[in-house]
């Protein structure tokens, strides 16, 4: 059966519109959005609205967490914590994320849309489904 795609690159920057085009361009979020398809078959969501925020969530996670080329491959976006250091002349940062972390996620934990989603499947059980 193939999955008819429902989220698309302009229904995506709409829900997620701090994913803006210079950062991330259409080419990678449709690339993201064709692999969530995939992976979020029609089979396992009846509802559509959840399965085109669990797509958008899957896609805004990977664009964040690897960053792109045009923001210079920095995925510091969703980074969640409590500041645990910081420095004025240098004007440097420490995020302390273990507070916001899921235990278990791993790679999961390191946006905010990826822990979102990792909660969704915790709650939800995604069965057979391996991401």
């Amino acid at each position: 059966m193939v999955n008819p795609m429902p989220l698309t690159v302009e229904a995506f920057r709409e829900t997620f519109p701090e994913l803006t085009s210079d950062k991330y361009p259409d080419a990678a979020v449709k690339i993201r959005l064709a692999l969530a398809n995939k992976f979020f078959a029609v089979d396992r969501f009846d509802d559509e609205q959840v399965r085109e925020h669990v797509m958008g969530l899957y896609a805004a996670h990977y664009l964040t967490a690897h960053g792109s080329s045009a923001s210079g491959g920095n995925g510091a976006s969703g980074t969640l914590g409590v500041v645990s250091s910081k420095s004025v002349d240098g004007a440097s940062v420490s995020y302390d994320t273990s507070t916001g972390t899921e235990e278990g996620a791993g790679f999961w934990n390191l946006t905010l849309y990826g822990r979102e989603l990792y909660q969704l499947m915790q709650i939800f059980g995604a069965g057979g489904i391996q991401i």
